[in-house]
């Protein structure tokens, strides 16, 4: 008989995010305050702009969350026989996904709002604890399993990859369209946010899917060049993603939406130039990443293709520098002809 501890746990976990998640909600419909128990800021973090994914309020997206989780372990140990592997493979993905989107407002905790809420980082721990109770409960047939469904997680990867392939495009495009006259509306900062969004949950579905294939052919993939840098350019996305749009941009777009042109500083300045090299660097990276995924097999090894990258790198950051000081050229010829 299968352990059932892990479940068991998962279950108490899951109770426990979804009474959290229930009491933030119910504190933001009532408009009462929400009070964190370490004297942190709770209301500026369940508040703030990064409160929804995709309209929908993140302590909503707890509540199904953790309600999934708990209804079906609630099934699982009540009524093992009836249980697929599939099932349980499925669940596991979702807790994976989960953990992800934990670390991801956490690091907006830390580095974007710099305020802590102690209900949603207990949440977090929650959300870790269930992932690794659920990989602890999977069990040796999920490698199986993944090299069964390898064309369908091949979909999803090359699915991930066009939506953020897409959305890196659009939003570099729309960001220059709309710091065009120096000042960005609200609508016009709600659209951006969007487009991140997308990358993020595209970004998500490559992690996913591309651990699945990994796991599926391990010793293939390890000695794969093409597979090996498209991981280390993923990485690059991952941080560059995060710095760029959970760091930088919101400060500018903060500046140039309450402020417009007025007092350019030097942090302005520099956040500008800033914005518009990862700008550039989220550019090449997605369609590296989306050029190696399509590529069937290497003539190269890892080293000479990362160094490639780099190059296209480097070339796109001295272009973006460039672009940066014609723009900000033509907008002052067009205040002086004005």
């Amino acid at each position: 008989m299968q352990d059932i501890a892990p479940y068991l746990l998962i279950i108490f976990c899951a109770f426990g995010g979804f009474l959290i998640s229930f009491y933030i909600r119910h504190k933001k419909s009532s408009h009462e305050v929400l009070v964190c128990p370490l004297n942190s800021n709770c209301e500026e973090v369940i508040h703030s702009d990064f409160s929804r994914f995709f309209g929908i309020p993140v302590e909503i997206l707890g509540l199904l969350y953790y309600g999934i989780i708990a209804g079906s372990y609630g099934f699982i140990v009540a009524l093992p026989e009836y249980v697929l592997p599939s099932f349980l493979y499925f669940l596991f993905a979702l807790s994976l996904g989960a953990f992800l989107f934990s670390l991801y407002l956490t690091f907006i905790q830390a580095f974007t709002l710099r305020q802590w809420c102690t209900w949603c980082l207990a949440s977090a721990m929650l959300s870790t604890i269930i992932f690794l109770s659920s990989a602890a409960g999977t069990s040796r047939e999920f490698i199986s399993f993944l090299l069964g469904q390898k064309d369908v997680i091949v979909g999803l990867h090359v699915l991930g990859m066009a939506l953020g392939l897409g959305g890196a495009t659009f939003a570099d495009i729309l960001f220059f369209r709309f710091l065009k006259d120096f000042v960005i509306s609200e609508w016009e900062v709600g659209v951006l946010r969007m487009f991140s969004e997308v990358m993020w949950a595209s970004l998500a579905i490559v992690i996913l899917t591309g651990l699945g294939l990994f796991l599926s052919d391990t010793e293939g993939y390890l000695h794969s060049p093409k597979f090996l840098a498209k991981m280390a350019v993923v990485a690059v996305i991952v941080w560059n993603g995060a710095i760029l749009n959970l760091f930088v941009t919101p400060r500018l777009l903060a500046i140039f939406s309450a402020r417009g042109r007025e007092n350019e500083s030097t942090i302005i300045i520099r956040l500008r130039k800033i914005s518009f090299a990862l700008g550039g660097i989220s550019f090449v990276s997605w369609y590296s990443a989306f050029i190696l995924g399509l590529l069937r097999s290497s003539p190269l090894g890892t080293i000479p293709i990362l160094a490639i990258y780099i190059l296209f790198l480097f070339v796109a950051v001295v272009l973006s520098q460039i672009f940066e000081k014609r723009f900000v050229s033509q907008r002052e010829n067009s205040d002086h002809s004005a």
